[in-house]
């Protein structure tokens, strides 16, 4: 008897040579996924595959990043010729990205609530939120972005418990369960707001639609209009924080880039950690099932690609450091599980030391793993990595600027110099 007389098949992945195109993945993780995110889009861009990647998905602090990268590439006056470097990258995806996280956008839009003409308008946080981002890096309508490449800004759908995706080659949003309508005027602005609302300190985003306009849901129930009208949208990391998906079943190639949070033993947050332990565990299981299924596919050869961590070891890819230039080594592992992996997952300011390093981490980790596992997607010989911050590679400075980066601050954090 086969798994497909049981209805198992759409558990599998279907065979090879039905499944085609490149899909890059990015967690959540607040501003340090978007910031880690920054660093392997600049390495994949400077091999050639950026230009190659047919769709991005992306959560939460993910879509801060997909969002900024969606809007440098709407507004550009050519097609990106796939296998090439697109120009101007830094000026129009980098700096942008740097500016906008050194920026506190989680203390108004989590205040929003309090104010008194939003006591009776739960969705008051993610509007705030949302508006944030549209003077950043998500301008526009998602119906003003190309069907290609795809994009797909992924949120929880509370009332199903299901994944929610604004999809921007379908042009549609919706859940399996809901059904799909069309993007309508929903701003990218919005769906990245709805992808990162986390859990107690925005809310949820509301989702208003008319039944009607919802199709192929997989909901039949006699109240299903009446569900479906006002859907509660959460984080996207609540239900699939690596954003997988909506690809693994056609994409060939599956890159995932992972910034997800990653908690000492005991993070030293007090009587708090007594509560959100119970959240975090069943957070990082679900996740280590992903990426052991997901491993476990790259090893049965089901389809090609590469994974890396914002926790991963540079040992694990069996990198060798004396096949890089000397000034281009990756962080050791004490930094990267006693620093960089614990930095916070928070949306408030960001200084210098951080950004470049989580830049520089994401850029490194992207070089390692791309070079151990994916060295067929690029054209010719491989590049030379030119690190993007090469003055933040002293480990003792890194060390220094991320002593404090692990706390929550209760507001912000004030700007800081370099």
């Amino acid at each position: 008897m086969t798994a497909t007389s049981h209805g198992f098949d759409r558990y599998l992945a279907p065979p090879r040579e039905e499944r085609q195109g490149i899909a890059f993945c990015m967690s959540g993780g607040g501003y340090r996924a978007a910031l880690f995110h920054l660093g392997a889009l600049r390495r994949l861009n400077e091999l050639g595959i950026l230009s190659k990647v047919d769709t991005f998905t992306s959560v939460s602090g993910g879509s801060i990043m997909a969002a900024q990268l969606a809007t440098f590439l709407a507004r550009l006056d050519t097609t990106p010729e796939p296998g090439r470097p697109i120009a101007s990258f830094e000026d129009g995806v980098a700096k942008p990205m740097r500016v906008f996280t050194g920026t506190d956008v989680r203390t108004r839009a989590a205040l929003a609530r309090f104010h008194p003409r939003n006591w009776l308008e739960p969705g008051a946080p993610s509007e705030a939120l949302a508006a944030s981002y549209a003077k950043g890096p998500a301008p526009g309508k998602l119906s003003d972005l190309p069907e290609r490449p795809r994009f797909v800004f992924l949120a929880t759908d509370m009332r199903f418990r299901a994944q929610w995706a604004f999809d921007t080659k379908k042009r549609h949003v919706g859940s399996a369960s809901t059904g799909y309508g069309p993007l309508a005027d929903w701003t990218v602005a919005q769906a990245v707001a709805a992808s990162s609302c986390v859990p107690g300190a925005f809310g949820a985003a509301v989702a208003e639609s008319d039944p009607a306009s919802l199709n192929g849901g997989l909901y039949g129930g006699e109240d299903r209009d009446e569900l479906v009208r006002k859907i509660d949208l959460s984080d996207g990391g609540i239900y699939d924080n690596l954003g997988l998906e909506p690809v693994w079943r056609d994409h060939a190639v599956l890159l995932v880039s992972d910034a997800a949070p990653s908690f000492k033993p005991d993070p030293k947050v007090g009587w708090l950690w007594r509560v959100l332990r119970y959240g975090v565990t069943l957070l990082e299981q679900a996740t280590d099932v992903r990426k052991r299924w997901l491993v476990a596919g790259y090893i049965k050869d089901e389809f090609d690609g590469a994974y890396w961590g914002i926790a991963s070891r540079p040992a694990s890819y069996e990198h060798d450091a004396s096949a890089y230039d000397p000034s281009l080594p990756a962080y050791s592992e004490r930094l990267i599980q006693d620093f960089i992996a614990p930095i916070r997952i928070d949306l408030d300011v960001f200084s210098p030391g951080e950004i470049a390093v989580l830049e520089n981490h994401g850029y490194l980790m992207a070089e390692i793993a791309l070079r151990r596992h994916a060295s067929q997607l690029v054209d010719g010989d491989w590049p030379q990595p030119k690190v993007p911050h090469l003055d933040w590679m002293a480990e003792e400075r890194a060390g220094q600027a991320l002593a404090d980066s692990g706390k929550t601050h209760m507001f912000f954090r004030p700007r800081t110099k370099p």
